[in-house]
């Protein structure tokens, strides 16, 4: 099982947002910290704003927020609303159905079992839970 880089990223920015000292930031705060290409989060953003993950102000002393509490947002969620599908192999596509095997096998059985136990998992934890191990973020950390 594999997310994409866009969800990948849409967690990390969950994560920076919540444990910026002030609570808010910047996508180029984010952008240079992870090193990640703004334009790129500029639509990551967009989406987990309008999904009500993340809240966005313009202006002078704007930027983006969390719309709610770390203990709030559930990360199965938040995968869920960021990827396209979960097409673990090719016959859970209906377009891409060219496998001869399809009406005897149980791969496609087999799959849909260990992808829902995947997202129980993802399902079981929260923001809050994965940022345990962080304290803050440092975005002039002291190289020794």
């Amino acid at each position: 099982m594999q997310i994409t880089s866009y969800t990948d990223y849409a967690l990390r920015v969950l994560m920076f947002i919540a444990k910026s000292p002030t609570g808010q930031t910047t996508i180029t705060e984010i952008a240079d910290f992870f090193n990640i290409s703004r334009n790129h989060l500029v639509k990551v953003v967009h989406q987990l704003g309008s999904k009500g993950f993340v809240k966005t102000t313009r202006g002078k002393g704007g930027g983006l927020a969390l719309q709610r509490p770390p203990e709030m947002i559930n990360i199965g969620d938040v995968v869920r609303s960021m990827e396209n599908h979960f097409n673990w192999v090719e016959c859970f596509d209906p377009a891409q159905q060219h496998c001869r095997l399809l009406p005897n096998c149980g791969l496609k059985h087999l799959f849909a079992r260990a992808g829902n136990a995947y997202l129980d998992v993802l399902d079981s934890a929260t923001l809050a839970d994965v940022l345990l191990g962080i304290t803050t973020i440092d975005l002039n950390p002291q190289i020794p």
